[in-house]
């Protein structure tokens, strides 16, 4: 069926619920921090300090060389190939340059190369580079070394990928085969307690340049704790101890000891924040089938708050054969007792673009409502039908919502709608664009909602 770039009258009358023209101006500054915690640089510091982890623990645990040269230059391979590697799936955002704006980011970012297929080519990749680095500097490794460097190579994008699926972004490992999204709900997308975690690299770097970047990561998550609002004073204080462990065992410890360590805290810190995410969804179930009825529940959109596994953003979707509604909630697992991990509301009291109205069920000690949006299934399909951007976009949009009044005629996703003007991932309809050149062949994460 053709999609229309203009074709969205058909869906006027749903479109009414309400979101005027907003000045682009006076977006708070907070709303600013806060969409800047989900940009790429700071994801990529993450996968950096994991990458640096890996390749200086693979240097040290190998068998040693015949001699200090070699030691030296299988190391920088060694961390060259896995800090490379645990960065390169997000060359995927080259594509989007000088292309279709907002939903050449949404439908790029995290697609190819973010895929075990784009793994294996992003390992022979730089293993091809790095036999022309070996020609050009005339080494020649052991076979055991390169059998390290291979598994490596394999590893480090392969990890990558594993991190990206942790959070609510989501990713399609398994195109072609597979190319649904797969969404761990479990992880902040920038979580700063890995950065806590590599702070022994302050004192296993030789280089300079390298401590430093890893103090600057290491000040940057305090720095965003206190910016962002979004962060407890109890997290903060974890926080701080657990760098000042950190670096003890760096400084005075083996490395081995200190590098296991690290990579245990990495571990244990995923582990943590995934089985509280499953408590969350028992708790929301347990609320939902005592206050929830009316319709069935399809997702939830879980998101912890940063350094704090007690406290979680939900956006609950429920569906009707008619509607479907998007209800967006801070859930709390703390105890009472522990009042300095009680969660923040700042990151849900502020205005977005969506025009939420008051959420009709009670709260809870454990589950506070931020608003919801009640909207046609058969309008959505009409969008999706009629717009070859708002079709694109449901490639994308996991939380989709739509609304419009006066000129404007806007469709986005509640995960991302941090600020009143558009963001990243919300379009004006009434202004189209041209239709994206090329539209990856990913299941719309809201199939169930288009049928």
């Amino acid at each position: 069926m053709r999609h229309g770039g203009r074709g969205v009258k058909g869906t006027e009358t749903a479109l009414s619920a309400g979101v005027g023209r907003r000045d682009r101006r006076t977006a708070a500054p907070f709303a600013k921090v806060s969409a800047g915690l989900d940009c790429t640089p700071l994801d990529n510091v993450t996968h950096t300090l994991i990458g640096a982890l890996l390749g200086e623990s693979a240097a040290r645990f190998a068998p040693i060389p015949a001699n200090d040269r070699e030691a030296r230059l299988r190391r920088r391979l060694f961390l060259a190939v896995t800090i490379v590697g645990s960065n390169f799936p997000d060359a995927d955002l080259l594509f989007t340059l000088g292309s279709d704006g907002k939903l050449a980011y949404l439908l790029e970012h995290r697609g190819h190369t973010h895929t075990v297929l784009g793994a294996l080519l992003i390992a022979l990749a730089m293993l091809g580079g790095c036999v022309l680095w070996q020609r050009w500097r005339g080494v020649a490794l052991s076979t055991r070394d390169r059998r390290w460097l291979v598994a490596l190579a394999l590893l480090a994008p392969l990890l990558h990928i594993a991190m990206d699926a942790l959070n609510t972004y989501g990713v399609h490992p398994w195109w072609p085969f597979d190319n649904r999204w797969f969404y761990g709900d479990a992880v902040f997308i920038v979580e700063p307690l890995y950065w806590a975690a590599a702070a022994p690299l302050v004192f296993l770097f030789s280089s300079y340049a390298a401590r430093g970047f890893v103090v600057l990561a290491l000040l940057a998550g305090l720095y965003l704790a206190f910016v962002t609002g979004m962060v407890a004073s109890g997290s903060i204080a974890f926080y701080c101890l657990l760098v000042a462990a950190m670096l003890a065992l760096g400084r005075y410890a083996a490395p081995a000891v200190a590098l296991s360590a690290a990579i245990g805290v990495c571990l244990l810190t995923t582990a943590v924040f995934a089985l509280m995410s499953r408590e969350a969804v028992g708790r929301i179930d347990g609320y939902a089938a005592q206050h929830l009825r009316a319709r069935t529940i399809v997702d939830r959109v879980l998101t912890p708050l940063p350094m704090n596994p007690f406290c979680w953003e939900l956006i609950l979707i429920e569906s009707s054969e008619r509607d479907y509604v998007l209800r967006r909630a801070i859930v709390s697992l703390a105890p009472p007792a522990m009042a300095s991990l009680q969660c923040p509301m700042r990151s849900m009291n502020r205005a977005i673009t969506a025009p939420l109205r008051p959420v009709d069920a009670p709260d809870t000690p454990y589950v506070h409502w931020h608003g919801q949006i009640v909207l046609s299934r058969a309008a959505l399909r009409d969008l999706a039908r009629t717009s070859c951007e708002a079709a694109a976009l449901l490639r994308f949009a996991r939380a989709p919502w739509y609304a419009g009044r006066g000129d404007e005629r806007v469709i986005g996703d509640l995960r991302y709608d941090r600020e009143p003007a558009l963001g990243f991932a919300e379009i004006d309809l009434a202004h189209p664009g041209r239709c994206p050149g090329y539209v990856p062949p990913w299941v719309p994460p809201r199939s169930d909602l288009l049928r």
